[in-house]
């Protein structure tokens, strides 16, 4: 934790850099760093580079000027200066303050500082857990932090009052489309997962509006879901994607679209390592759709807990009449 005394040094050393490199933009709430996570997968090469180096270590990587960022990065101050204007940050002085200000201010900078995202065969359980602890909490940090409120309440709305609501999803991608079926379903929600494209397109042919269908994929190029959710739409259902990729093929597809962010690490890649930011989109727009008629929400969920309590083990145990001796 950072004593009273080292966040005042902070603060002054963040003032002096705006006075001596002239900066005069103001770091924007929703974090540089977030943002950068967020933009990392379409990124050119050079500048992919240049904001790995930051997101690797915050402090260190701009803790002197640009040529000496471009030279860590193994890049170039034209790769720094993109990366800054895809920010929409008036050049590096801006970047060096946002930074600064974001590591010194929250934990993202000791999850970057400190934390490596690799795991070797002599790493202790200790230090994997250290490692997983953090990769998994700065991926849902990031995907909360960059997520469009306004796509996901729209999105919710939609659901709440949908006719039906058809979740598409194959492999990996499958266990988070049940569990939004899972939850939606508790609240009254008629939801149904489909993960065969032969039985997906079938029922996406059903839909009309105001159904809803809503596909998961880490890349957003998977064919089969690609195929059902374009069926969906076809018909006049509303359209959500919950995808890694902003670009892909299945976000320019969809009406509204909830963007993930993966934190990779050794064992886990692509769509193993999306999966806690997955599923905290899932609860966001479970959260969300349970707010749209929140007494009924209540009541649902107190019903369904009462028609459940009596399958409990520890209940039946309990009620169990008393072995004869």
């Amino acid at each position: 934790m950072t004593c009273r005394s080292c966040a005042r040094r902070h603060t002054r050393a963040i003032v002096l850099v705006m006075a001596v490199t002239g900066a005069t933009e103001t770091p924007s709430p929703e974090g540089v760093l977030a943002r950068m996570r967020l933009l990392l997968p379409d990124l050119p090469e050079s500048t992919r580079r240049t904001a790995q180096r930051i997101l690797d270590d915050p402090r260190s990587a701009v803790g002197g000027t640009i040529n000496d960022l471009a030279r860590s990065a193994g890049t170039s101050t034209g790769a720094v200066s993109r990366l800054c204007r895809a920010l929409g940050l008036d050049g590096y002085p801006a970047l060096r303050v946002s930074v600064i200000t974001e590591a010194a201010a929250t934990a993202y900078g000791s999850w970057n500082a400190d934390i490596s995202r690799e795991i070797g065969p002599n790493d202790t359980l200790a230090d994997v857990a250290r490692t997983l602890e953090a990769v998994q909490a700065r991926a849902v940090h990031t995907t909360l932090a960059g997520l469009d409120l306004d796509a996901l309440a729209t999105a919710a709305a939609a659901i709440a009052t949908a006719t039906r609501v058809h979740v598409y999803a194959v492999s990996g991608s499958g266990v988070m489309a049940r569990e939004l079926e899972l939850r939606l379903s508790r609240i009254g929600v008629a939801c149904w997962t489909y993960a065969d494209v032969h039985d997906g397109l079938v029922a996406a042919a059903q839909l009309s509006a105001p159904d809803v269908a809503i596909a998961i994929s880490y890349s957003g190029e998977t064919d089969e879901t690609l195929d059902m959710l374009t069926t969906a739409r076809d018909h006049g259902a509303g359209t959500v994607a919950i995808t890694a990729g902003p670009r892909s093929r299945l976000a320019k597809l969809a009406d509204h679209v909830l963007v993930t962010v993966a934190e990779e690490t050794t064992f886990q890649d692509g769509p193993l390592a999306s999966r806690h930011s997955e599923l905290a989109v899932v609860e966001m727009l479970y959260l969300a759709v349970g707010q749209h008629d929140y007494d009924r929400t209540v009541q649902l969920l107190a019903e369904t807990e009462r028609a459940v309590r009596p399958r409990r083990p520890e209940r039946r145990t309990r009620n169990a009449r008393p072995h004869p001796r």
